[in-house]
């Protein structure tokens, strides 16, 4: 038998010869190389896809009621938000201050976060900035002439719960819109109805003041 025309019983159903086997090695290398490039794509793409399961899984979630996680979130938040003014040295110690109350508005099991901040830089004679946050750190509205406390009333619009703020030497009614509340409350119409039995959150007088850097 022809050393150069036997066939390679792998390759049976094919008349291969020793030749043409050299030249098609390079071949076969290659489109096995690109197969395994594809593999582990493939498999780079269905780990990406699994990592908001992942990071949303029992041990991973983040929990709201941890406290000292939420002071970290929100001062990581302030440093960002106000980074260009901390490093001109604009804000002054009072003003470095905050406190914030954590409240579920939509009923979706995650609580947002109020922080009202105080001191010179953030309050004039209208009253002060305040922020209400998402559960991780994302500015959901940022107000302004805003006075202290701020009730959580039961009527709803768009699937959140109406806001009532001391704003403007009134109290203001503040509805979501689908994004935002609106950030000057000093504009909008009086609320008169009772405020006993609401909701008050940002009580400055009884909570806790933290430092945010």
């Amino acid at each position: 038998m022809n050393g150069d025309n036997y066939f390679i019983p792998f390759f049976s159903s094919l008349p291969i010869s020793v030749n043409t086997l050299r030249l098609l090695t390079p071949l076969l290398a290659l489109v096995f190389f690109s197969c395994s490039n594809t593999t582990r794509s493939d498999s780079s793409e269905i780990a990406e896809e699994q990592l908001p399961d992942l990071l949303d899984s029992e041990e991973l979630r983040f929990t709201q009621d941890d406290q000292e996680n939420i002071q970290h979130l929100i001062k990581i938040t302030l440093k960002d938000l106000f980074k260009e003014d901390i490093e001109k040295g604009y804000l002054d110690t009072l003003s470095r201050q905050f406190k914030y109350s954590q409240f579920d508005l939509n009923q979706d099991g995650k609580k947002e976060i109020f922080v009202g901040l105080t001191g010179p830089f953030f309050c004039g004679s209208g009253g002060c900035t305040m922020l209400l946050l998402s559960d991780h750190g994302d500015v959901i509205t940022r107000f302004t002439v805003v006075d202290y406390p701020v009730y959580v009333i039961t009527d709803k619009s768009k699937g959140w719960n109406d806001l009532v703020i001391f704003s403007g030497g009134e109290n203001r009614l503040l509805q979501f819109d689908g994004q935002g509340y609106p950030s000057n409350p000093s504009t909008l119409e009086v609320y008169s109805r009772d405020l006993d039995n609401m909701n008050k959150i940002l009580d400055w007088e009884s909570q806790e003041s933290y430092s945010f850097y």
